[in-house]
């Protein structure tokens, strides 16, 4: 079995960091209102990525590769997270084909299949995604796992208590005493607390599944990225969750990584969580200008019960599609 992991630097989105902001008459807690970015801005945005992201992995020469192998681009939480893996090493002893994995942020992922420099993709970038089918460039497109983000934050001090450090923090924003299912209450007590000083935010820096849903997120609160209070981590699907957890911040996190990765001593909790704007599924899909003679196999059981039984089995945050 072999799996091909990239390592090269995501691409990391610039929307936040460059979107000009402007005074509204009634701005909630002092915020700058952040315009959105248009359809056509937002995708020459993510074909940049693309393009990053293609320039660094190469095209994949699909008839030098043998048949069996396939080089399929996926969203970094699920290779984090260690779901990834466990497909495709089931899928080798079901079928015998071979995944590359391609890892990446999903907003740069799509741009590279369409451009057909891989064979099929695994990713969360609804918008996109239904760009590509209207304009027929992606084909085969299938639900394989669900999860959602979770709002992780400064553990209250109740629950910090063999943490000294999480425990001189203690949930300043005040989102454990709000709805544990509404991502909107809670975002307006840290936007409230950040603007008073007392708390963060740490937002994704690459166009992946968190940040597309992050964005939504956010967007009725309108904050501006130069508040000192919001800030942008690196590539890579933990690195939000590094930012918060060594600064006491909070950020939104897909919930396989935080149970791979984040849950254990960390000094967070999770605050918020089965909130429905939060939900995620991963949905696999194929190229139209790579049609490898194996795709449809690789999507049938990934989509198949077989493909569903893996995931079933793993847990850890996912269910099947």
């Amino acid at each position: 079995m072999r799996f091909l992991h990239s390592d090269m630097p995501l691409p990391r989105s610039r929307g936040l960091a460059t979107m000009p902001t402007m005074s509204l008459p009634s701005e909630p807690h002092g915020l700058a209102f952040v315009p959105p970015l248009s359809v056509p801005s937002r995708r020459a945005c993510l074909a940049a990525a693309g393009a990053a992201l293609l320039s660094a992995i190469g095209p994949p020469a699909a008839a030098q590769r043998p048949a069996n192998r396939l080089a399929v681009g996926v969203e970094a939480a699920l290779l984090a997270s260690g779901l990834a893996d466990r497909l495709g090493t089931a899928l080798a002893r079901d079928t015998g084909l071979e995944i590359e994995w391609q890892g990446g942020p999903s907003g740069a992922l799509l741009p590279t299949l369409e451009r057909g420099a891989l064979d099929a993709a695994l990713v969360f970038e609804p918008q996109l995604e239904r760009e590509l089918l209207a304009q027929n460039l992606v084909h085969d497109r299938r639900p394989v796992a669900r999860t959602e983000l979770v709002l992780v934050g400064p553990a209250p001090r109740r629950a910090a208590r063999r943490s000294p450090a999480a425990s001189a923090i203690g949930d300043p924003a005040g989102v454990a005493a709000g709805p544990p299912h509404d991502v909107q209450a809670a975002l307006g007590r840290i936007a409230a607390a950040g603007a008073r000083g007392d708390a963060s935010f740490v937002a994704s820096g690459e166009p992946s599944a968190t940040q597309a849903l992050e964005r939504e997120a956010w967007r009725p609160l309108a904050p501006s990225a130069a508040a000192p209070w919001w800030r942008t981590a690196g590539p890579g699907p933990a690195a939000a969750l590094e930012m918060a957890r060594a600064s006491g911040a909070y950020a939104l996190v897909e919930r396989g990584v935080w149970q791979a990765l984040g849950a254990a001593g960390s000094g967070l909790a999770v605050l918020v969580e089965g909130d429905p704007h939060l939900a995620i599924d991963y949905r696999v899909m194929r190229a139209f200008r790579a049609p490898h003679p194996a795709g449809r196999l690789m999507v049938s059981w990934l989509a198949g019960p077989n493909g569903q039984q893996v995931v079933a089995a793993f847990a850890r945050g996912y269910r099947p599609a």
